[in-house]
């Protein structure tokens, strides 16, 4: 299974990015995408760029997470009571 996570390019240094998740820790990666710049939003995977995607897209992926966070935290706390 293959687990991708949006995030936004904070600073570039070589092949190494910044990205912010959304949460507001900066974390390196690594910058597998040419034209990739400081303010994309990008899709990262394993600790690699592998996409460039919209503003739209971003938002639109953090929520879904957000959503399936809220999901599974229910469904956790159904099973344990």
């Amino acid at each position: 299974m293959c687990i991708s996570l949006p995030a936004k390019v904070v600073q570039i240094n070589g092949i190494v990015a910044f990205v912010d998740y959304g949460n507001g820790l900066v974390e390196p990666v690594i910058n597998n995408v040419d034209d990739v710049k400081e303010g994309d939003y990008v899709v990262v995977s394993y600790g690699m760029i592998v996409s460039k995607i919209s503003k739209e897209e971003y938002i639109e992926m953090l929520n879904y997470e957000k959503e399936m966070r809220s999901l599974l935290e229910n469904s956790l706390s159904s099973a344990s009571s």
